[in-house]
Order: C-alpha cells, then sequence, then structure tokens
C-alpha cells in the first residue's frame, strides 16, 4: 500500500484535465489506474490529513483548521484516535511515513512513530522553505523525530526516501508506506532547472508554480518506477490525491496572516472557490487509486471523500477490524471494483479558519455554508446546488428545492461539534502564527527550546484585528476614500458655480 499525498495540488493543475504543466506521471496513475473524478477532500490541510488517518469528519476528530507552530498552540490530532498506520501494524505490515505530517509535534504523543508509524521522515509542520527546510524561523526536517540538517529539494529528498523504503522494505511483511508531499504548497520553490525548462512563461510567479508542479510529478514517476523494478505493482496498491485545492482567490483577510499564498498560482480548472473553501475548486481534488490486475484501465463518477479512504483501503487488503469501531466515511471497494454508482449519504467536508466553511452531500445534492469565524454572533449563508448538474456551481436552488434545503440545513445545524479545537485567533496569529522559509532564529523546533507565546487581550486583539482587516481591505479603503473625496469636491464645485 503506497498513499501519495500531494499539498495544494488542484483540479487544473494536471495535464490530463486540460492543464496547461506537462503531469506524466499524474497522466498515468489516473489512465493505468481508476480516475476518482468525484473525489473530496477537506479544505484545507490538518483536517484532510486527520479524516484521511482516522476515518472521521472535522467534527468528530476534531481537527478544524491547520496546526500553528507550538510556539502559538499546543494541539494535535488526540492520541485517543486509532489511526491508519496502526490499523496496518497490526495486520503485519511494516509501516512508514516520508513527507509532511502537520498534526501536532507539542508533546510526543503526537508524533508520527507514536502513532503507528515505523519509521518518519520529513517535516512536522505546515509549510517549509523547499531548500532551507525552515517553517517559523525554526528547522523543521528530522528523521524519527531526531532534527536533521540535510541539504536537498524537500520534494526529491522525501522522494528518494520513499524510494529507499520500497527497495529495501522487509521481504517478510508487506509495505504500508504514506508520503505526503509539501508540493505546490508556498513558498513556491523549484530547482532552477525546472524553471529553465518553463521559460517560455512570461509571469515569474506562474512560471515558478509550473516548475515547482513539474518536479512533482517527476518524483513521483521515481516512485512509480521503484514499486514496478521491485516486482510490485501487482501487489501494490497506489492511492493518489491531493489533500485540498489550489491557492487561487484566497480570502484577503486569510492573505494578510499567511501573506505567502499570494504568490501561488494554481488552477481550478474554471472550478468556484479555491484551498480553504468548501466551494468546489476548494475541495473537489484529482486523485485516482490503481492496482494493477484488480483495478485499472478506467474511470469513475462516484463520489469518495477523504474519510472514506480508511475503511475502504481496510476491505481492499483484507484487514478486518472490530465491528465496534465506527468510521463517517463508508467502504467504497465494491463500487470501485463493480463500477456500481452510490449517492452520498449526508457527507460532510468542511474547515473552520476565517470563515466557517461546510459543504453537506446528498443524493446529487450539495449544500454549502459560509459564516465569519470571528464574529460568532453573525448569521451563516446557505447555498443548494445540484452538484451533478451543476459542478461550477452557478444556481442557487435553495428557493425552489425547499424542503431538500430545510432537510440538509437541519442536519448540518444539528452535527455534534463540540470535539472541535479551538478557532484561530486572528491577533494571535498575526503576531506568532506560521511563515516558510528564512532566517533561522532558534534552534530545531524538535529540540523544543521554545517559550509558548501568550494571547493578547481582548482589547489588544480587538486593535489588532482592526488593523488586519485595514491591512487586508486596504486597495478597498483607499478606493472608497477616493470616491468619497471625488464626491464631495465635486460637491463643493457645483455649489459654488451656482
Amino acid at each position: 500500500m503506497v498513499i501519495i499525498l500531494t499539498d495544494d495540488l488542484g483540479w487544473g493543475d494536471v495535464s490530463y484535465h486540460g492543464g496547461h504543466i506537462p503531469t506524466p506521471n499524474m497522466d498515468r496513475l489516473a489512465s493505468k489506474g481508476l480516475e476518482l473524478n468525484r473525489f473530496y477532500a477537506n479544505p484545507v490541510c490538518s483536517p484532510t490529513r486527520a479524516s484521511l488517518l482516522t476515518g472521521l469528519h472535522i467534527f468528530n476528530h476534531g481537527v478544524v483548521r491547520p496546526f500553528q507552530n507550538p510556539t502559538a498552540e499546543q494541539f494535535g490530532l488526540s492520541p485517543d484516535l486509532k489511526i491508519m498506520p496502526q490499523y496496518f501494524r497490526e495486520a503485519g505490515y511494516q509501516t512508514a511515513l516520508s513527507g509532511k505530517w502537520h498534526l501536532g509535534m507539542h508533546d510526543e504523543a503526537f508524533w508520527p512513530t507514536n502513532r503507528g508509524f515505523d519509521t518518519s521522515y520529513g517535516h512536522m509542520l505546515g509549510g517549509i522553505g523547499y531548500f532551507d527546510h525552515v517553517a517559523a524561523k525554526r528547522m523543521d526536517w528530522h528523521r524519527n523525530e531526531e532534527p536533521l540538517i540535510e541539504e536537498g529539494y524537500s520534494t526529491t529528498l522525501i522522494a528518494d526516501e520513499a524510494v529507499r523504503i520500497i527497495e529495501n522494505k522487509d521481504i517478510h511483511r508487506p509495505l504500508f508506506l504514506y508520503v505526503a508531499f509539501n508540493a505546490p504548497h508556498t513558498p513556491i520553490q523549484a530547482p532552477p532547472s525546472n524553471i529553465e525548462s518553463f521559460s517560455h512563461i512570461e509571469d515569474p510567479l506562474i512560471r515558478a508554480y509550473a516548475a515547482n508542479v513539474n518536479a512533482l510529478d517527476t518524483e513521483i514517476g521515481k516512485i512509480i518506477q521503484s514499486i514496478e523494478d521491485q516486482g510490485l505493482l501487482k501487489e501494490t496498491i497506489i492511492v493518489f490525491f491531493s489533500d485540498n485545492g489550489p491557492v487561487v482567490d484566497i480570502n484577503p483577510i486569510v492573505a494578510t496572516l499567511a501573506p505567502g499564498l499570494t504568490k501561488s498560482k494554481g488552477n481550478t480548472a474554471g472550478l468556484k472557490g479555491s484551498k480553504t473553501s468548501a466551494l468546489e475548486g476548494g475541495v473537489r481534488v484529482p486523485a485516482s487509486i490503481w492496482w494493477q490486475g484488480v483495478i485499472e484501465n478506467s474511470a469513475t463518477d462516484q463520489f469518495m471523500f477523504v474519510q472514506d479512504l480508511l475503511p475502504t483501503l481496510l476491505t481492499a487488503v483484507g484487514i478486518d477490524i472490530d465491528k465496534s469501531v465506527v468510521f463517517d466515511g463508508s467502504d467504497k471497494w465494491k463500487n470501485l471494483i463493480n463500477g456500481e454508482i452510490t449517492p452520498p449519504d449526508n457527507d460532510l467536508i468542511g474547515a473552520q479558519i476565517v470563515f466557517d466553511e461546510q459543504a453537506l452531500y446528498k443524493d446529487e445534492w450539495k449544500l454549502h455554508y459560509r459564516k465569519p469565524s470571528m464574529f460568532p454572533g453573525s448569521n451563516g449563508t446557505y447555498s443548494l446546488f445540484n452538484i451533478v448538474d451543476d459542478p461550477f456551481e452557478s444556481n442557487d436552488l435553495s428557493n425552489l428545492e425547499v424542503k431538500i434545503f430545510e432537510d440538509m440545513t437541519a442536519y448540518m445545524k444539528n452535527i455534534d461539534k463540540s470535539k472541535s479545537m479551538p478557532l484561530i485567533n486572528p491577533a494571535h496569529t498575526y503576531y506568532y502564527g506560521d511563515s516558510e522559509g528564512g532566517d533561522v532564529i532558534g534552534l530545531p523546533w524538535l529540540d523544543r527550546d521554545y517559550e509558548i507565546s501568550e494571547y493578547p487581550s481582548p482589547v489588544a486583539s480587538f486593535f489588532i484585528m482592526l488593523w488586519v482587516i485595514i491591512l487586508s481591505f486596504k486597495y478597498y479603503l483607499l478606493a472608497l476614500l477616493l470616491a468619497i473625496s471625488v464626491s464631495i469636491y465635486a460637491t463643493k464645485k457645483f455649489r459654488s458655480s451656482r
């Protein structure tokens, strides 16, 4: 079993969906295997990773937003939840992680090797510099949770580790390998040779993004080739998908809190929304599954949600679980094998960052909900789409399909949210949140030599948040001030001429 997870790769970033970036190896997975045409992740990274590993939706595993560095907060995926590598290790598998964790690091109980992985390698936080491996001004690179100083481009290093594990796997045990790339997450960086190969693209940001995705595709190809070279294709299920949609039209407040996101130039192929949004562009992602001789050379419109993967893969490899275990995700293995389509049945995805965004799917219907998280007393907005006939979400049917709208709204409102981690504090995040790459100001994160930052007082939070809002909408505010000034000037001019 090999799971390949990319970071912020959009629906239109792969060439098999018409994207301009050559992605022959991702294309190969889709053509040789089963293209999952209706695969849905959560709108941001940590919630998707938690749903993948637990089989639960965001409110049942509690990870509703990305984890920040441990000076800013001390949260992680609950150690009480049994996760995917634990099931596989109990069944006799060798288990390994290469790449991004992003499910907690403040306490050892959160670490991958304490959650079912025999070995772990890569980085613990969300976004790192590809060459310097720095996140939030400290080194974030490790092997088995021991800080590691290592030169190299992170995409290449992650793939090289995956290849090493495949080539040296324990011949007496099957392998469960989770490969979690940080590409094409910001900061958008690529080897000079890749950037040079896209010199025909004039915009430097679009050029860098294309080079980054193309480099990612090359490394995915190395992993596939290593499986093939070891003669393991017929006994290996390869799962490929992205953790959320790309950065396209990021919310201005999110852009102020994480300014590096504005340098990303992803592509949703026309789907509305992007990363952080529960509209289709933020949650419908490229995905495929390939098992040579078993599931291949086809495509399916079966709706699959990231929380479906755990129960589906356990069935695929014949791992029995205790009947008391309850997943939010559904076992879709028979659907993938026989081609029969089972419609969604109140399947939930979402995230709570600057905005609380959720999407509920039932039959052909999608209920979308959006509310500012910073203003608890504000009202959220609901929209209803026939997502099969209207994948671009252009026609809100909430006023026409009243019964369906009311039933789905009532279901969403009644979901228990008590397990959720606290909402983001924008003022605290503005000062102490994560940055990517750059100057190092302390020891590596895993040395745990840092002080926990204090949250600002309510008064300070108000003024900091006011400043964040001003920065976020400065161009709109300047345009408004200009319009008011012109209006006042014109009024005075008119009066003086009478």
